[in-house]
């Protein structure tokens, strides 16, 4: 395992101090070492009463849209800078969560009705037998094989 280019102490302090031209002062490798991901997770979280301001300004900035500018690294890193208190924080590593196997019931109501929140899928699911659901497939033009994938 390669250690990072980038001291994770230097970076979360630009993040504190609303560094905004420290990706620019990145060497080429440094900024091949940069990951927007990490330094937003580790920005999100803080301790004491910066916890609240460091996860609702990483969210509402940083989060909003994060896949659709992967290409603009010093962007995002100006979106994370613009977090900062202007004073230095402890900003502890939250491992993310772990990936939960998905629902098949759920994921049928999702194809057939897209337009449904997740609480609405869910309660769909609850409120219908497996009969219920293979009836609806078949409504639905679906074939026999492929109901029976659906609801295994």
């Amino acid at each position: 395992m390669s250690k990072s280019k980038i001291p994770l102490k230097d970076m979360l302090q630009a993040i504190d101090r609303n560094d905004f031209d420290f990706y620019s002062r990145l060497d080429k490798e440094q900024k091949k070492d940069f990951s927007p991901w990490l330094a937003m997770r580790y920005a999100s979280s803080a301790n004491g009463m910066a916890a609240y301001h460091y996860l609702l300004m990483v969210n509402d900035i940083v989060n909003v849209d994060f896949t659709s500018l992967k290409n603009h690294p010093e962007l995002q890193w100006k979106l994370l800078a613009t977090c900062g208190m202007g004073r230095n924080t402890f900003h502890p590593w939250i491992p993310p969560g772990k990936a939960t196997k998905k629902d098949k019931r759920i994921e049928f109501l999702r194809q057939i009705k897209p337009h449904l929140s997740s609480d609405e899928l869910g309660l769909w699911a609850a409120l219908n037998t497996d009969d219920d659901l293979k009836e609806l497939a078949a409504e639905y033009g679906y074939e026999d094989s492929e109901i029976k994938q659906l609801l295994k």
